[in-house]
C-alpha cells in the first residue's frame, strides 16, 4: 500500500463519518428534533400540594409541597427513607465502603424532590378503571414505623381504603411491598394498580469518552418469560413502550447499579401478570436544546396490572419485590427468590455467551486462587486465555516463520519492481502461491479471537466487582488510571512488540505506521478506559512479547535457512 492509498482510505473514512453524522439523519428522520409527549395530568385531592414542576396552585406563587411524615428502614446493606407524600422512596443509601460516598453513603435514588418521579410510587386509576379511587395524588398517612419491620402507609375516604406496607427483605438490597385495596362503596368499583421506579440523569453525566461508555449510561428493560427487551433513551421518540405478561421484572439500570420491580407470582392479584411500561422522558427547561449537557432525561419503568373490579367490602392485595443496589452477580441470582432471574439486567452485549464464561472464570479465580485480589485474577485469566487460544496463535507463528524464509526473495521483488506497485503485487502473489504460503494466514486466528476481546471488554467495562476496587497504584479498577502510568506502559510495550517483529510483507512506510500509530491510538484510548481493561491489555501485550521472543530464538530473522513451511 503506497502513500496515496493510505491517504485515499483516510479521506473515505472521513467522508463516511460526515455522511453518517450529518447526511443520513436527513433521510432517516433521526434529526435533532426533540421528543413530543402528551402532558401528564392528575386529579389531585383537595389537600394535596402539586409538585414544584406543576403549574402553580395559586397565581404567581410557586408550589411548596412538604414531604410530610418520614419513615426509615434499615435493611440488608442499605438504608431507605420513605415519605408520606406519595408513600414513595426519597433516599436509598448504600453503606458498604465499596459504594459509600460522603457522610450518608451513596444515594441510589437520583430523582429530585418531585412526587411523580418518586420510586415505588403507586397509582390506582386508568382509562378503563377510575371510579374506585377518586384521586391520582393524595396525602398518605404514616400508620406505623419500625426500622426492623418496615413502614405502613394508608389512605381512606368514603369509597376506598388503601394500605401500603413496605418491609425489608432478608436478601441484600431488597424490599417487599404489599398494597391492599378495599372497596368501601355500596356498589362495585374498578381500579387499575401500577407501581414505578425512576431515575433522573443529566445528559452530561451520561456522555461517554473515547472508547468508554459512561458508567451512568442508563438502560430500560422488561423481562417476560425467557425474553428481555432492552431500550436506550433514544428509542422513545414515539412515547412509551409496553411488554405484556411481564412476569419477571421492569428495570432501570446503569453500568453498575439496578432499580428493578419484580411481581410476586401466584399471590392474589399478582396471579395476573402485569404489563411492563418503559419510557425515557426528555425534561427540558424553556428554550433548552434537547441535547444540551444540562438537559435531563427521566427514565420510567412501571408494572401496570390489569383493571380489576371489586365488589362492596371486597379486597385485593398486590405484591411486589423491589431491588435497589449494585449488580453483584451472586446477589442478582438470588433476588426475588431466583424467580426474577435478575442477572439479566447485566447487559453483556452481542458476545454474551463468551462474556458469561469469562465472568465465571474471573470469579472462580478471585474466590479460590487469588485470595480476593481482582487485579491478580484478571492477570491469571489473561494467561489462561492466552494458553487456551494458543492453537490459533500457532497458525500465525507458522505463517511468520514461512514469511521469513521468503524474505530474501521478497526483498528482491521489492527492488525489481520498486517503480511498479501492480507488477510487484502480482509477483508477490505468485511467490506466495509457489511456496504454499498464505500471508493472510495469520489474520484468521486474530479474527477468531475478536469475540473474546470484545467479550472481555464488555465484562471488565460492566463488572461492579471492579467498582472502587484498589490494585497496585490504581484507586479504582473501574475508572481510568488517573496517573496515566498504564496508558504509557501499554504504548511502550506495544512499540517494543512491533520492533521485535515488524509486520512481514509491508513496505517501510506501512511498518512505520504500524510501529507508532497503533501504539499511539491504544495509548490515547487507555486514557479513558477502565484500569481493569488496561491490566488485561498490558498483560496480553507482555505475553505477546514473550511469545515473539521465543519465535525469535527458534527462527531468527537473520537465518535464511529455515525450512519450516506454513500449513494452510
Amino acid at each position: 500500500m503506497n502513500r496515496s492509498s493510505v491517504l485515499r482510505w483516510v479521506v473515505i473514512a472521513a467522508a463516511a463519518i460526515l455522511i453518517w453524522k450529518f447526511v443520513l439523519p436527513k433521510f432517516t428522520g433521526t434529526s435533532d428534533k426533540g421528543q413530543v409527549l402528551p402532558p401528564e395530568t392528575y386529579a389531585d385531592a383537595p389537600n394535596f400540594v402539586p409538585d414544584v414542576i406543576d403549574p402553580p396552585a395559586s397565581p404567581n406563587q410557586p408550589n411548596a409541597p412538604a414531604d410530610g411524615e418520614t419513615c426509615t428502614i434499615h435493611g440488608n446493606r442499605y438504608e431507605a427513607v420513605f415519605a408520606s407524600r406519595g408513600a414513595g422512596l426519597t433516599h436509598l443509601f448504600l453503606r458498604d465502603p465499596q459504594y459509600a460516598a460522603g457522610v450518608n453513603g451513596f444515594d441510589l435514588s437520583t430523582t429530585p424532590d418531585v412526587e411523580r418521579w418518586r420510586n415505588l410510587r403507586t397509582l390506582f386509576r386508568g382509562p378503563d378503571a377510575g371510579d374506585q379511587v377518586k384521586y391520582d395524588r393524595f396525602v398518605w398517612k404514616l400508620e406505623s414505623q419500625a426500622s426492623e419491620k418496615g413502614c405502613t402507609f394508608s389512605y381512606e375516604d368514603d369509597t376506598v381504603r388503601i394500605v401500603k406496607a413496605i418491609t425489608p427483605s432478608t436478601r441484600p438490597f431488597e424490599l417487599d411491598i404489599a398494597t391492599t385495596i378495599t372497596n368501601l362503596a355500596s356498589a362495585p368499583k374498578r381500579h387499575r394498580f401500577s407501581m414505578g421506579t425512576y431515575a433522573f440523569r443529566r445528559h452530561a453525566e451520561m456522555k461517554g469518552s473515547l472508547g468508554r461508555v459512561s458508567p451512568f449510561q442508563t438502560e430500560l428493560s422488561c423481562a417476560a418469560g425467557s425474553e428481555v427487551l432492552r431500550k436506550s433513551k433514544d428509542d422513545f421518540k414515539a412515547g412509551s413502550i409496553t411488554v405484556a405478561g411481564a412476569d419477571r421484572y421492569a428495570a432501570v439500570t446503569s453500568h453498575y447499579f439496578a432499580q428493578a420491580l419484580m411481581p410476586r407470582p401466584g399471590e392474589g392479584a399478582a396471579a395476573d401478570a402485569p404489563t411492563c411500561e418503559i419510557l425515557a422522558e426528555e425534561w427540558l427547561e424553556p428554550g433548552q436544546a434537547h441535547d444540551a449537557d444540562d438537559a435531563a432525561t427521566v427514565f420510567h419503568a412501571k408494572l401496570v396490572y390489569p383493571a380489576r373490579e371489586l365488589a362492596p367490602q371486597a379486597s385485593v392485595t398486590y405484591h411486589q419485590g423491589a431491588f435497589f443496589g449494585p449488580k453483584e452477580r451472586d446477589v442478582l441470582a438470588k433476588a426475588g427468590d431466583g424467580h426474577a432471574k435478575l442477572g439479566d439486567v447485566i447487559n453483556l452485549g452481542f458476545f454474551s455467551p463468551v462474556a458469561k464464561f469469562l465472568v465465571g472464570v474471573l470469579i472462580f479465580f478471585h474466590d479460590n486462587i487469588t485470595f480476593g485480589n481482582w487485579g491478580i485474577a484478571i492477570i491469571l485469566m489473561t494467561v489462561c486465555l492466552r494458553l487456551l487460544l494458543f492453537p490459533l496463535t500457532l497458525k500465525s507463528i507458522k505463517t511468520t516463520i514461512a514469511m521469513r524464509r521468503l524474505k530474501p526473495e521478497v526483498d528482491a521483488l521489492n527492488e525489481k519492481f520498486k517503480d511498479d506497485a501492480q507488477a510487484k503485487n502480482l509477483a508477490m502473489m505468485e511467490l506466495w502461491k509457489k511456496n504454499g504460503v498464505n500471508p493472510f494466514g495469520g489474520c484468521l486466528p486474530q479474527l477468531v479471537q475478536m469475540p473474546v476481546w470484545f467479550a472481555m471488554y464488555t465484562t471488565l467495562q460492566t463488572a461492579v466487582e471492579m467498582y472502587h476496587t484498589r490494585f497496585l497504584w490504581f484507586t479504582d479498577l473501574s475508572a481510568p488510571d488517573k496517573f496515566y502510568v498504564l496508558p504509557l506502559l501499554l504504548g511502550v510495550f506495544m512499540i517494543v512488540q512491533q520492533r521485535i517483529v515488524p509486520q512481514q510483507g509491508m513496505d517501510p512506510m506501512q511498518q512505520k505506521m504500524m510501529m507508532y500509530m497503533m501504539p499511539a491510538v491504544f495509548t490515547f484510548m487507555m486514557l479513558f478506559l477502565p484500569a481493569a481493561l488496561g491490566v488485561y491489555m498490558l498483560t496480553n501485550s507482555i505475553l505477546g512479547i514473550a511469545q515473539q521472543l521465543i519465535v525469535e530464538r527458534i527462527a531468527p530473522r537473520s537465518n535464511s535457512s529455515i525450512t519450516v513451511k506454513a500449513k494452510e
